[in-house]
């Protein structure tokens, strides 16, 4: 962000800059009185002693790209079960230097993560011994728990008949679904929350029969809505609030509305020109600054029901935190992605995917943990420091039991000599990454080319894996399927379509020709990786800009640069123009 971001963003919020630091990346950044508190709050203290968490080196960008360079959610491959033999589905190809085993076996009684546990050894670099330890412990080939007919799905909670769907917690027969909680029915999506049947959305909340839609929240059996609330039975609107029977925003009677329902349907013409007359009137309108709902004194994009929250983004339940993305419920927390919750959490600092936990700092996959420290992959555990993969666990070091008191001892002593290392207080590495950069979801928010990512000391994923395509499998060409569903027969499920953006083969599978089938859609002519980026680009950019009002010249802070081609509104004049 722009040094003026920064500057607007503590007049809003009473903070003052106490000091301004530059980057790795070349960015200035600033550091606030409040920034200081809570550093001092969070710091942990040990035998008596804390030990002070000092202000980052690097600029909330370059922290979250750090943290997700280590994040593969949906990149997948075949390979050897480290355990059986068997071959499996993994988020670990096969040329990663680590043990993987199938998830059954990984949360099985056969494996005690603690058979692993070493000393530490203070002649060497702390993280140098980790990234050894995570070559000894076995890694679970896809973060799986209580799932049912969902091989080809990670990340995925309490679910069922899910397929090459992401990020996901107590959904049932979904396909190509990205994020996140209580949906059914649902493909192509991205962000869905106690969402049924829909197809192409983004943002959806508490919506039902929702199609090719976004930023919606409770809208029933429409089509084409662009941030609405409370509408039925419309399609090609936005910004509508408790309507129904509206047609490119114009009131219809039923019938009327009925029958160009129909008409687009039967009409590839008449629905076409419907798009690019609804994309013309989207360009037009005026836009709010960011999407914040039942929120007070809160910054950023896709806010709800929090307070006192900057820099924050895809944020619910979340009050006096900063630097937080896709959270929900939250507390006193700074620089932490992607986690969830059903009470709050606090005390949590340089994390990656962390839930149901408190007073827990650089670390990632923590799950039902308090006061863990440099781990991955905790479970119901507390009180561990530089840990893989324990379960049930306290006071633990390197995978290695020790008393309260021989805990309390040992870890001063790491933390000293991880100063004197420079290795204090700082996320892992990029170097100690298990995954190569263009393998990660930082590539979809920070994009960089091979040469880049090496200049970065990013790893690489450069070994290709073809896709071989049986030879019983046919291949057909996009271009060539029936856009008429009831013109496509079941033969279509024997057949690998050739994207025609990437030219990828990829397959239409049973429950995936039945949605079509059921909800009149014809096939996609795009390979799931495109649309998922396809889906990507219609949402908000992850960047704050200091622009004004194109009504009232007040200054604001926006998702949308001075040079977009959205109109956009402070507050105030938004909602006297929607409202």
């Amino acid at each position: 962000m722009d040094k003026k971001v920064y500057e607007f963003i503590a007049s809003q919020t009473g903070e003052n800059i106490v000091e301004r630091k530059t980057c790795q990346c070349w960015e200035e950044f600033a550091i606030t009185d409040k920034d200081l508190e809570f550093y001092e709050k969070i710091s942990p203290v040990f035998d008596g002693t804390k030990y002070q968490i000092p202000a980052p080196t690097l600029c909330p960008d370059c922290r979250q790209q750090r943290r997700l360079a280590r994040r593969n959610e949906r990149k997948l491959y075949k390979r050897k079960c480290d355990l059986t033999g068997k071959t499996i589905i993994s988020m670990y190809s096969d040329d990663k230097p680590y043990k993987v085993y199938n998830i059954k076996d990984w949360w099985s009684d056969k494996r005690d993560a603690m058979d692993y546990g070493k000393n530490f050894d203070f002649t060497r670099p702390f993280f140098v011994q980790f990234d050894e330890l995570m070559r000894q412990v076995p890694f679970f080939s896809l973060i799986q728990s209580n799932c049912e007919n969902s091989d080809y799905a990670n990340d995925i909670f309490e679910s069922k008949n899910c397929y090459l769907s992401f990020v996901i917690w107590q959904w049932e027969d979904c396909l190509y679904t990205n994020n996140w909680f209580w949906s059914k029915d649902c493909l192509d999506g991205y962000w869905l929350t106690k969402t049924d049947i829909s197809y192409e959305g983004i943002e959806l909340v508490e919506c039902y029969n929702l199609f090719f839609s976004r930023f919606c929240f409770n809208c029933v059996d429409s089509i084409y809505l662009v941030d609405c609330k409370n509408v039925k039975n419309s399609a090609f609107c936005f910004w509508l609030s408790n309507k129904s029977y509206y047609f490119l925003n114009k009131p219809l009677s039923p019938q009327q509305y009925e029958d160009n329902v129909k008409k687009i349907n039967n009409n590839k013409q008449f629905k076409n020109e419907c798009i690019k007359e609804f994309e013309e009137l989207l360009k037009n309108y005026p836009s709010t600054f960011a999407r914040i709902n039942n929120s007070e004194n809160s910054i950023w994009n896709n806010i709800s029901y929090s307070k006192n929250i900057f820099n924050c983004y895809d944020c619910h339940y979340i009050r006096d935190s900063k630097n937080i993305y896709q959270w929900w419920y939250l507390s006193d927390c700074m620089d932490t992605t992607i986690t969830w919750s059903d009470k709050e959490c606090f005390g949590i600092y340089e994390t990656l995917s962390t839930a149901w936990s408190n007073k827990t700092q650089f670390s990632a996959t923590i799950w039902d943990s308090n006061n863990v420290f440099y781990s991955l992959y905790s479970f119901n555990s507390s009180d561990l420091f530089g840990c893989i993969w324990l379960r049930n666990k306290q006071y633990c070091i390197f995978n290695k039991q020790y008393t309260k008191e021989e805990y309390e001892e040992l870890v001063p002593k790491i933390i000293e000599h991880m100063k004197s290392t420079w290795e204090r207080w700082e996320f892992f590495p990029v170097s100690i990454s298990p995954f190569g950069y263009n393998e990660t979801i930082a590539n979809e928010y920070y994009l960089l080319d091979r040469e880049s990512a090496l200049a970065k000391w990013y790893k690489r994923q450069d070994k290709e894996y073809p896709i071989n395509v049986p030879e019983w499998i046919d291949l057909v060409r996009a271009q060539d399927l029936s856009e008429n569903i009831s013109d496509v027969d079941d033969e279509i499920l024997k057949k690998a379509v050739i994207c025609e953006v990437s030219g990828k083969p990829f397959r239409i599978v049973k429950p995936e020709l039945e949605f079509y089938r059921k909800h009149w859609l014809p096939l996609p002519r795009k390979h799931p990786d495109v649309r998922h980026l396809e889906r990507m680009k219609l949402r908000a950019p992850r960047q704050l800009y200091l622009r004004t009002c194109d009504n009232c010249d007040k200054q604001v802070i926006s998702v949308y640069p001075a040079d977009s081609e959205f109109k956009v509104y402070c507050e105030e004049c938004y909602n006297k123009e929607i409202y």
